[in-house]
Order: C-alpha cells, then sequence, then structure tokens
C-alpha cells in the first residue's frame, strides 16, 4: 500500500502529475485543485495517495488534502462511482462546499458535474447524508461563507452546469457581491458570464 509520494515534480497536466522519487517516475491522477498547489516542475512534491488496483490496471490517484483524499474514498465507495469520475466531482467543488451541498440534498450540483446523471445524484445523497451529518465539524469543515444567498447559490449552480468551474464561478459572484451588492440570480449570472468568458 502507497501512503504518499515524496519526490521532484517532473511534469504537470490539469489531470495528472508526474513524481520523480529516486529515478522513478510516478504518474498519479489529481484533482484541479491539488494541480492548483502543485509546485514548479524541478520543485519538491509531497501528495497522498490514493492506490487503485484492478483486475487491468494500477492506478495512483494524489491529494494535497487529506480531506479531499477522505472525501474521494467515500465516493468511490459508492456503487456506480468509479475513481476518475469521484476525481472529476472534486475538481467542480470542494471537499467543505460538496459537504454542505449534499447534507442540503442538493441534486441539481451533482447532475451538473458531468457523468452524474439524476439517479446516481440521488443513490450519493442518501448513501453520504447521513455520513456527513453524523460528522464532527473538525473532520471536515463546512466553511462559512457571509455572502451565501439563495440567488447566490443558484446562479453558482447554474454557471457549474455551464462547465465553469468551481472555483472561478465562487470568486468570480463573490468579487461582484463585493463590489455590487446582493442582486438578483439573472444578474448575477449575467455579470458572471461577461467575466467569465
Amino acid at each position: 500500500m502507497i501512503e504518499f509520494l515524496h519526490g521532484k515534480l517532473h511534469s504537470k497536466a490539469q489531470s495528472v502529475a508526474i513524481i520523480d522519487v529516486n529515478g522513478i517516475g510516478y504518474l498519479c491522477h489529481i484533482t484541479s485543485s491539488t494541480y492548483d498547489k502543485c509546485p514548479q516542475n524541478g520543485e519538491l512534491i509531497s501528495l497522498l495517495i490514493h492506490f487503485h488496483v484492478t483486475e487491468n490496471a494500477q492506478e495512483l490517484f494524489g491529494f494535497y488534502d487529506e480531506k479531499e483524499r477522505m472525501m474521494f474514498r467515500m465516493l468511490i465507495g459508492i456503487s456506480g462511482i468509479g475513481p476518475k469520475t469521484a476525481i472529476a466531482m472534486l475538481s467542480n467543488i470542494s471537499p467543505q462546499e460538496f459537504k454542505k451541498r449534499i447534507i442540503g440534498s442538493e441534486v441539481s450540483m451533482l447532475t451538473a458535474i458531468p457523468g452524474i446523471g439524476p439517479k446516481t445524484a440521488k443513490r450519493i445523497i442518501v448513501e453520504l447524508k447521513d455520513k456527513f451529518i453524523k460528522m464532527a465539524d473538525d473532520d471536515m469543515p463546512i466553511e462559512e461563507d457571509s455572502g451565501s444567498s439563495p440567488a447566490l447559490n443558484e446562479a453558482s449552480n447554474a454557471l457549474i452546469s455551464l462547465g465553469f468551474k468551481f472555483k472561478d464561478v465562487q470568486n468570480i459572484l463573490k468579487s461582484i457581491i463585493n463590489t455590487d451588492g446582493p442582486d438578483s440570480t439573472e444578474n448575477l449570472i449575467r455579470k458572471a458570464l461577461k467575466l467569465l468568458n
């Protein structure tokens, strides 16, 4: 079992990182948030690892954050969710926001992620909601967001469903609200589209 890798970052792409550990290159599938935290090529890097073995493949999935790895392992424990789908889901939304929306039973947030249909989304909510409610806040804290509102959440869901990254959407919407103040869902989407495109 491989718990972590520590070495030099050989190269990275949006969904993979290759780590040189004593002359051996390990390819790790990564989320977009882990990609954003990766150093420059040639610099030292440490990633927490999930070693996934099937009949046809052995794959490494790397995470900068233990909360993200824990969420990944919870997701792949659900029938119908493979590791690539779990990585795609975590690339679209932070573990804290994911927990908050699962507890809120937001099916639309899940179906906005490529490869997740309504049935799968409902199964994820059924299997994870109680676990998240029982979790201590320290296990996976929900980030408090003073700017959160129904209009903000609806605008965020709409923009994510159009294919924009969760982090980009959140940053743009918060910037709009900080500058212009609260607004309707339609106006938030219109303003955000101008900045995102």
